[in-house]
């Protein structure tokens, strides 16, 4: 084997294992969240009771802001079954492209606010730096993450052909079984 491709093999496992190693823990019990929406803070718990739909975006991505425009009607359609979409931008720029994310692709649909890239990286158990995005978690109405979607692990779930679906599929799910037992804790 060459010295190139066999950097670029060790390169790939090297990568893998670390998808491998940081997979997150679901179902588990969401952490607080801090969204600033218009300048306010929001905190995530005060959607318990609700099913959540939250989506992790960069305002300048374009994969992002399909995801938006996607959302927008799903928020429409699954309110009545008491669902709330959130979006949740932390690219730099989102203080100022914000309000036209908003306007352009969510139509105005449903809230979006920022966060840090560190605090988002955190909530979806990944390391910090390594982002593909978006990124989508959903919540049950206690508070459990019951799925998460992250652009590097599953961009299949991100297709344009089957999005809207693999969307609607998770939320029916927690909307069938709205109570699961989250696994024992560890003993340290």
């Amino acid at each position: 084997m060459t010295r190139p491709i066999a950097s670029l093999l060790l390169a790939a496992l090297a990568i893998c294992g670390v998808a491998t190693l940081t997979a997150a823990d679901i179902p588990r019990q969401a952490p607080e969240l801090t969204i600033y929406m218009q300048g306010r803070p929001v905190q995530l718990s005060q959607y318990k009771g609700y099913i959540c739909a939250v989506a992790f975006m960069s305002t300048t991505c374009p994969h992002c802001q399909h995801l938006a425009t996607v959302l927008a009607p799903i928020q429409q359609e699954y309110a009545v079954k008491g669902v709330q979409v959130l979006g949740v931008v932390f690219n730099p720029e989102a203080n100022i492209d914000l309000p036209a994310f908003t306007r352009t692709f969510a139509k105005g649909m449903f809230p979006i606010g920022m966060s840090t890239e560190e605090l988002a990286a955190s909530f979806v158990q990944h390391p910090p730096g390594i982002h593909y995005i978006p990124m989508m978690v959903f919540i049950d109405k206690h508070g459990v993450i019951r799925a998460q979607h992250l652009g590097i692990d599953d961009g299949a779930f991100f297709a344009d052909a089957v999005e809207v679906q693999n969307i609607r599929n998770e939320l029916d799910k927690i909307i069938k079984e709205p109570t699961i037992a989250l696994p024992a804790a560890k003993k340290k």
